[in-house]
């Protein structure tokens, strides 16, 4: 009864690892979907990407473009997501900053459901962490210069910011 009951459990435990993180974040279409909507103030905007490669796969990949000098892109498996990367080039001019800022809270909205306060502090925390760390950097005089930092969420989910001399990233990845 005992090894019955421990199988059981087991295999119910294997079960959920398995279906937990890919339940974590949402399909590609409704994560488009809701980036296009919430950031209409932003013309956040797609497009799917040509990549021409030797190689095939089955991996899709979109453009998100904006009117705030900020640009993206969506990497998917079939409608699964599996990475988006926001970018902006340094030094930030005009709208960049905000609009970088404001892509992210949208990302993690869309794809991680969090309202906006929790988004917007996760993202300033990021931010001043990969600040805090490219400094470090340029004062260690590393052959890289740069400011990395990242969240595990729950879910297999993983957030992170990085900051170098030319450009920003944001991004949220499927760990699995």
């Amino acid at each position: 009864m005992k090894r019955t009951g421990g199988a059981v459990a087991l295999a119910a435990a294997g079960l959920l690892a398995l279906c937990g993180p890919a339940a974590a974040l949402p399909g590609c279409d409704s994560f488009l979907q809701k980036m296009r909507a919430d950031g209409a103030e932003l013309g956040v905007d797609y497009a799917r990407a040509l990549v021409v490669s030797r190689v095939h796969t089955n991996t899709i990949n979109y453009d998100i473009s904006t009117r705030a000098d900020v640009d993206g892109t969506l990497t998917c498996q079939g409608d699964q997501f599996v990475r988006f990367e926001a970018h902006v080039l340094e030094p930030l001019r005009g709208k960049a900053a905000e609009g970088f800022a404001r892509l992210q809270e949208l990302a993690m909205r869309a794809a991680l459901g969090w309202d906006g306060g929790k988004a917007r502090a996760a993202s300033k925390s990021l931010a001043a962490e990969a600040r805090d760390y490219l400094a470090g950097s340029r004062e260690r005089g590393d052959a890289y210069i740069a400011g990395k930092t990242e969240r595990h969420e729950p879910g297999g989910v993983g957030i992170g910011m990085i900051y170098t001399e030319i450009d920003r990233a944001f991004v949220i990845v499927q760990e699995n």
